[in-house]
């Protein structure tokens, strides 16, 4: 069978999208699932100019479409999904959209949904077993939809094959316009944060991959790669876990090769700062840490389960042993003013975070605070999420959507405004010491396409 897997336009935050792109992790890993058929995969984030006869000569040549499923990209899906079916492909979605809102079934031009993990499922759809007998599977049927019973996950993540990177060109792909590629160590996260899809995607379940699978892994990248996500939600939650993985990566030299980033909480790094230490001597440079708010009534509203004190004890945690932070904030949670966001803005500046991006507050399908909002009557609960272009959506009792939309505009011109803050200011300063050697390394490609594409643009 020829299989066409579509990555669509993924659209975040101003900074996230200027400072990385990553390569589809998840398609490359469903391609692995079916290695005896014909599987192409179009990302169409590295493709931004790709006319949309091009698009639909390639989904014409397929036998099924496969495309990840994001809310915020729901209105470009149904476009491909409508393209695939004037030309009699198969439309098969998968991902956090139509897990959380399986009602997407409802759109005429999709055959098909994959809902929760979706190797598996997918696997068995392409390999032609009776769609009525595949766990996981939304189809067709008596004149609707049907929804099977959902599929148990995976608990052994060691018995996944290695994802296709055959498939994909890595010469887009960057992380600080550096070549990256991204490993997935874990999945889920134990946390109920009230904004948050993983949480209800993975149902609070957290399952990991072996220390020795993930340094495997790790040999397995691209040669030209300098760089390396770790998309895990919480790469950091098991301890010891950790303390491995960066003993190996030590013994097999990687930490000399490649550097690390991940992505965590304040609280597993400052409960451990002998692992902070061992991960700055294994080849981690940065952390990308939500923390959403610096109001405290705010992360207890949010069950974010985190303290101030440890925002602040983790920040110079990471200085202190040379690594930078990537610092991502909502704009418009329950609860604050627009005198509240400014002083979060104030201390972003005060704690020296490196790198920054905001979001507004939304809530998506499935969580928590979708619910609060439809009660409250934020937003309608037949609101159109294929209407939704990722603008701000909900205003709020203390800010209205015209208001979040103007503080989402002024976070990076007040972050990011003055450029002599970064190259003479005290960032300068602390990359200066030797263990930030690492910056250096990086700094060439950094400065001549980080400083025009990032913070040149910045009105």
């Amino acid at each position: 069978m020829k299989v066409l897997l579509i990555y669509p336009p993924f659209k975040v935050g101003s900074g996230m999208g200027k400072v990385m792109l990553s390569p589809p992790l998840s398609l490359m890993q469903l391609a692995a699932m079916i290695p005896d058929h014909d599987v192409e995969i179009l990302d169409l984030n590295v493709n931004p100019f790709m006319q949309v006869s091009e698009i639909e000569q390639k989904i014409a040549k397929a036998d099924l479409v496969g495309i990840a499923t994001m809310t915020t990209g729901l209105n470009v899906v149904l476009k491909l999904c409508k393209i695939a079916k004037r030309n009699g492909v198969t439309t098969v979605l998968g991902g956090f959209h139509p897990t959380l809102k399986p009602d997407v079934m409802r759109y005429p031009d999709v055959d098909y949904i994959v809902r929760g993990e979706g190797e598996y499922t997918f696997k068995e759809l392409v390999e032609g077993v009776s769609p009525s007998e595949i766990l996981g599977l939304g189809y067709r049927a008596n004149g609707g939809y049907q929804l099977n019973e959902p599929r148990p996950f995976i608990q052994n993540l060691d018995t996944l094959p290695y994802p296709r990177k055959d498939l994909v060109d890595y010469s887009k792909y960057h992380y600080l316009w550096n070549p990256a590629d991204v490993i997935e160590s874990s999945r889920g996260c134990p946390f109920d944060c009230k904004f948050c899809c993983v949480t209800k995607f993975y149902c609070r379940t957290y399952r990991k991959k072996s220390p020795l699978r993930v340094v495997k892994e790790i040999a397995r990248v691209p040669k030209k790669t300098k760089l390396i996500f770790f998309v895990d939600d919480n790469f950091t939650l098991d301890y010891k876990r950790v303390m491995k993985i960066c003993d190996l990566i030590q013994e097999y030299g990687f930490h000399k090769k490649y550097m690390f980033v991940c992505q965590s909480r304040v609280d597993d790094i400052a409960k451990h700062p002998d692992m902070v230490k061992k991960m700055a001597k294994s080849g981690f440079i940065c952390y990308f840490l939500g923390f959403e708010s610096f109001k405290q009534m705010s992360l207890n509203s949010m069950n974010k389960q985190i303290k101030l004190h440890q925002a602040k004890n983790a920040m110079t945690l990471i200085h202190k042993n040379g690594m930078i932070v990537f610092g991502s904030f909502i704009i418009g949670n329950i609860g604050e003013t627009r005198e509240d966001t400014l002083k979060t803005f104030q201390l972003m500046k005060e704690l020296q975070i490196d790198i920054m991006m905001t979001n507004p507050l939304t809530p998506f399908p499935g969580t928590r605070l979708w619910e609060e909002a439809v009660a409250n009557g934020w937003v309608d609960k037949d609101f159109d999420w294929a209407s939704w272009d990722f603008d701000v959506m909900m205003g709020t009792p203390d800010l209205s959507i015209e208001e979040i939309k103007e503080l989402l505009e002024y976070s990076y011109r007040f972050f990011y405004k003055d450029i002599g803050y970064f190259l003479f200011g005290k960032k300068l300063l602390r990359l200066m010491q030797p263990k930030y050697r690492w910056f250096w390394k990086m700094a060439p490609t950094f400065l001549m396409k980080g400083l025009k594409n990032f913070f040149i643009k910045i009105d």
